[in-house]
Order: structure tokens, then C-alpha cells, then sequence
């Protein structure tokens, strides 16, 4: 059903855990920054998480795959939408705390346009998707633990925003066992 060969570099993922990597960074210089600055830091992380999310999800909504199969697409455009709400969610609050959201982070948005060679099979994409998922699941939780004890209004919208990643997730397992 779903063309078959093999993926060799997961885009996604790398991007995501370097994006945990800066967040550590952050972190561990956090007691020489204004608690605002840091939080801004660390909200631009998860900003870039988003920006690939939506543009990974927005190909995949419009591959071959998803075009052979209408509720393919359906599917992986409902992620993008959720997605770039959290996108927006998160700008918005990077603007409350005087921040300028980065909506063009660098390195990060090169990896996604390697979707454009469609050089693996669906099943192999979603796979990819879910370990990035759980990736990206690991990250909120980890700055909602920090953003528990300097902001609460921050750590409610990661709190919510994390509830919509762990549902694509289980989305992404459901998905993974159709595509095999």
C-alpha cells in the first residue's frame, strides 16, 4: 500500500533534541540571567519545536502518501493546525514577557525540506514522527518542571499545549500500526 525503502537520517529528531541541548544550555546558565530573559530563551525553543512540527506535518499532509489517501492527509493537516496553534500560543506568550518571537530559527528548518525527496516509506515517516513526538513530550515536560516553580502563567499553557502532544503521539502509534 505504502511505497517501501529506507530513511536515512532522522531530520526531525535531530533537530528536536537540539533543541533540548539549547534548552539544557539555557538552563545551565539560567542563575547568571534576569529570570524574563531565560524564560524567553527557553520559550524559543519550544517556538522552533513548533515551526517544524507544522512544516513536518504540512508536507506530510500534502505527500504522496496523503494524496493517494484522503484521511492521511486529513490527519497529518489536523496535527499541523494544532501545531500551529502551539505556535502561536507560544509567540504570543514570548510577547507578554517582552520577548520578539523568532520565527526563523536557524538550523533547525533545513532537515524538514529532506521530506520533499519522499526517500522512505510512510510507515518509516511515522516511526520518525513518534520518536520525535515522545522527544518533543520530554522537552515540554521538562520546561513545564522549571517554568513550575518561576511562572506559573507560562508552565499552564505548557501544560495545556503538552496534553495536544502526548494525543499526537498516541495518534502517531495508532497511524504506525495501520502503516505496517
Amino acid at each position: 500500500m505504502f511505497e517501501q525503502s529506507v530513511v536515512v537520517e532522522n531530520f526531525f529528531l535531530r533537530d528536536v533534541k537540539a533543541l533540548q541541548e539549547s534548552s539544557r544550555c539555557i538552563l545551565e546558565d539560567a542563575p547568571d540571567q534576569k529570570p524574563v530573559t531565560v524564560s524567553v530563551e527557553l520559550l524559543q525553543t519550544l517556538l522552533a519545536a513548533e515551526i517544524v512540527c507544522v512544516l513536518r506535518y504540512t508536507m506530510i499532509s500534502v505527500s504522496q502518501d496523503a494524496l493517494r489517501n484522503d484521511w492521511l492527509g486529513t490527519e497529518f493537516q489536523a496535527q499541523a493546525n494544532d501545531e500551529r496553534r502551539h505556535m502561536m500560543m507560544i509567540a504570543k506568550r514570548i510577547e507578554e514577557l517582552g520577548g520578539t518571537p523568532n520565527f526563523n530559527p536557524p538550523g533547525v528548518v533545513s532537515g524538514v525540506a529532506a521530506l520533499g525527496r519522499n526517500d522512505g516509506s510512510f510507515a518509516i515517516r511515522v516511526a520518525q514522527n513518534l520518536t520525535a513526538e515522545r522527544c518533543v513530550i520530554e522537552h515540554y515536560r521538562h520546561l513545564v518542571a522549571f517554568f513550575d516553580q518561576h511562572d506559573p502563567e507560562t508552565s499552564r499553557i505548557l501544560r495545556d499545549i503538552l496534553q495536544d502532544e502526548e494525543d499526537h503521539s498516541n495518534d502517531m502509534q495508532d497511524l504506525l500500526i495501520v502503516a505496517v
